[in-house]
């Protein structure tokens, strides 16, 4: 990490970990590691955190987590990277692949593919929901982009007609006597998810709809689906139990044709931790969401 920044007159004679502080967001952890592991200088020279700085100083804060392995990303051609810079990335995250090490998938995560050294996921993803992930490549980009508001949008497809829009305000919780499980319960934390439906396939009784994340909770829009009545094609934890309700040709199961939860997380705003400026990412339909959807056409 190297971090740069102009004193202004305003910070005249203030310590220069005061001005990192108050100017950069940065930590006061990140800071205590500059102090400790890393180097400040101002205008190019040595300079200790606590010394004072004055109007046109130039600072420069250097900080590597671990100087002894390349901070340099993989060249992973099967990767759909939507943004990168010295800061962020902003991947496109295919089905079938969890976002950080497990100790269920210790190998083949999105960032392990990405560096042999540790990467910041900014939001995470289910395995099985495809679509935005937006990753800090150091600790501080992460802190700052996390102290700000972002907007998460998805879509996705349900059993059931839906109206045209509306909001679920239901708390989640874990489910007893499950580590994966979530469900609505009064003792749950407080969660909301916005909707909206874009598209209803009548002849399979599938609802295409936009849905905006109000807080991150675990399995967040998956539950509250379920909740609401309209659980999402293809959710194996949350989804429908049986076909027998449905008045389809038998050869047609919306839920074994995508094989997975019909979710994929869209779009994402939020501030560079550098700029400060708004950033929005969007990503197409993954090409099994695409398959799904050009047969609920064709019915």
């Amino acid at each position: 990490m190297h971090l740069c920044w102009s004193v202004g007159h305003e910070d005249h004679g203030q310590r220069a970990v005061d001005v990192l502080i108050r100017r950069t967001d940065m930590s006061r952890s990140m800071a205590k590691k500059i102090r400790l592991y890393g180097r400040l200088t101002c205008n190019g020279r040595e300079h200790r955190m606590i010394d004072p700085v004055y109007t046109g100083d130039q600072l420069v804060a250097i900080y590597q987590a671990n100087p002894d392995t390349p901070s340099t990303l993989h060249s992973n051609h099967s990767l759909d990277i939507c943004y990168i810079d010295d800061w962020l990335l902003v991947v496109n995250k295919p089905a079938g692949m969890v976002t950080h090490p497990t100790y269920l998938h210790d190998q083949g995560s999105l960032t392990s593919l990405l560096a042999d050294f540790p990467l910041h996921p900014v939001n995470r993803l289910d395995r099985d929901t495809s679509g935005l992930v937006l990753i800090a490549r150091n600790g501080h980009a992460h802190y700052v982009i996390a102290r700000n508001p972002m907007r998460k949008i998805y879509v996705g497809l349900v059993h059931g007609q839906t109206g045209d829009r509306g909001t679920i305000d239901a708390p989640i919780r874990r489910s007893d006597g499950s580590i994966i499980l979530r469900e609505v319960h009064d003792e749950g934390v407080p969660a909301q998810t916005r909707w909206r439906r874009i598209h209803y396939f009548p002849h399979s009784d599938i609802s295409f709809l936009k849905f905006e994340l109000l807080t991150g909770r675990t399995h967040q829009i998956r539950v509250h689906c379920h909740y609401a009545g309209f659980p999402l094609v293809g959710d194996g934890l949350y989804g429908r139990r049986s076909l027998q309700e449905l008045a389809l040709p038998d050869s047609f199961d919306p839920d074994k044709i995508i094989g997975r939860q019909a979710l994929h997380a869209a779009g994402l705003t939020f501030h560079h931790p550098i700029s400060r400026k708004e950033m929005t990412v969007n990503a197409t339909l993954p090409a099994d969401f695409r398959r799904l959807m050009t047969c609920l056409f064709s019915i």
